[in-house]
């Protein structure tokens, strides 16, 4: 179950607020990182002197100013939603735990199967899909902050085009892809770096990347990767 108070949970929440702010101040040219910096100098000389009336008041002013200047950026105000968000889906989840299970719902005659799947959409933490060996299924993943691995050398591809689809907030994706198996995959990012088969960018900004192998054309073996992502890093490796 999602755990509220876990300290990986915080510490990835409190990655992504700094990723936030970060894009304000760089990209959009904000100046509220100038008068943040500038109270939090007049707060942090004026604690070295807090015995004294004077530096006192200044060490507040600065703190007050850096929780007003804070209060006026865009994205602060995003992410107050967050912790709502947070709270609501923590209290969803413990009520859902406590009803039963609805029966499946039917709009015709022709019967369906319920297929197991091998991952989960996650919001924080690691998916690793290949730890053993398993059968294919086309992949479409989401996950908000954190790694997901999939290792393509612990199945069998089928003949034709299967397809990986993985979608990141950010965080990391890595994809281990067979010596014998072509590719072709399409990156979308925001912020952050590639890494493909030894090709790629470190500084990547605001990018659409499709690479795609030599033989993949007329390779029977071959497989299509979709990813997106707002910051973080792929890397793509033969295994």
């Amino acid at each position: 179950m999602f755990n509220l108070f876990d300290k990986k949970t915080i510490q990835y929440l409190a990655l992504a607020i700094l990723v936030v702010f970060l894009i304000e101040f760089i990209f959009l040219k904000s100046n509220h990182v100038i008068w943040i910096i500038i109270c939090g100098v007049v707060s942090y000389f004026s604690w070295q002197y807090y015995y004294r009336q004077e530096y006192r008041i200044l060490f507040w002013l600065g703190i007050a100013g850096m929780g007003m200047t804070l209060l006026n950026t865009m994205f602060f105000r995003v992410l107050l939603v967050f912790p709502i968000l947070w709270l609501a889906f923590y209290i969803y989840q413990n009520i859902s735990e406590n009803k039963k299970e609805p029966d499946p719902i039917q709009f015709g005659e022709e019967p369906l199967e319920d297929k197991e799947v091998l991952y989960s959409n996650q919001w924080f933490g690691k998916q690793n899909i290949g730890e053993k060996p398993y059968h294919w299924q086309d992949i479409n993943s989401q996950t908000l902050f954190g790694e997901t691995i999939i290792d393509l050398t612990q199945t069998v591809l089928p003949k034709g085009e299967p397809i990986v689809l993985v979608r990141h907030l950010a965080g990391t994706i890595k994809i281990i892809v067979p010596y014998d198996v072509e590719m072709s995959i399409h990156h979308s990012v925001f912020i952050g770096s590639v890494d493909i088969f030894g090709y790629g960018d470190d500084q990547v900004t605001n990018r659409v990347i499709h690479y795609q192998t030599e033989n993949y054309q007329k390779a029977n073996q071959r497989v299509k990767v979709y990813t997106t992502m707002l910051a973080g890093k792929i890397e793509v490796s033969r295994g």
